[in-house]
């Protein structure tokens, strides 16, 4: 399920009331991944009737300490891929040369990108080279 702002008369996804703004969401539906829900359910009954008896603040924590995890891996992977450029003067050079041509505003964004692109095209590369392959 996907989360989508609900836009409002003023479009701003936002709802007065007493003085004070709320967010309000709108919840899509998406039959592939119900199905896969359902599927999950279907083969895990004990984890559906585990999760069906948490309360609604444990629910949230867990889905929260989820994204947190997810985060952090990301976060993880990105500081792994960084360092691999730095530790490599090829990597580096290229790395360089592409990142000048990004505005500043989006070079946090982009930099792990650029970097994991590099770093994995230098290893199907290398992995390429040793099987005989010209790459």
């Amino acid at each position: 399920m996907a989360l989508k702002r609900a836009e409002t008369a003023a479009g701003n996804g936002a709802v007065q009331t007493n003085g004070e703004e709320h967010d309000t969401f709108e919840f899509r539906e998406n039959p592939r991944i119900n199905a896969q829900i359902d599927g999950f359910i279907k083969q895990n009954p004990k984890r559906w009737d585990f999760i069906k008896s948490m309360s609604r603040e444990r629910l949230e924590r867990a889905l929260v300490w989820e994204k947190v995890r997810g985060y952090e891996q990301r976060q993880k992977l990105g500081d792994g891929l960084l360092k691999k450029i730095e530790q490599n003067p090829a990597l580096k050079k290229d790395y360089d040369a592409l990142m000048k041509h990004v505005p500043e505003d989006q070079r946090n964004r982009v930099s792990v990108q650029i970097a994991r692109s590099l770093v994995f095209s230098q290893s199907r590369g290398q992995k390429q080279g040793a099987n005989g392959i010209a790459a």
